[in-house]
């Protein structure tokens, strides 16, 4: 075993690492998507599918602003 053989291993776990932490995280944002989707079609909240669409793009912003306008909307 050379030494660059422990740099491989080391980058190639690292790799993995990195990307079973960006498909936690996107896994995360799809859900909260769908969750808004459904709750807006529940609360018959317009245009649904562009709330979970910038959900999908913009993550934080748009859960916070669909949290601030779903307060007054009751669900059915």
């Amino acid at each position: 075993m050379t030494p660059l053989d422990g740099i491989a291993l080391f980058v190639s776990l690292a790799t993995v690492r990195a990307g079973v932490y960006y498909a936690v995280v996107y896994g995360v944002v799809v859900a909260a998507a769908t969750w808004i989707y459904r709750d807006a079609c529940d609360r018959e909240i317009s245009y649904p599918w562009a709330w979970a669409a910038a959900t999908l793009f913009l993550t934080i912003v748009p859960v916070l602003a669909y949290l601030y306008v779903r307060r007054g909307t009751a669900s059915k």
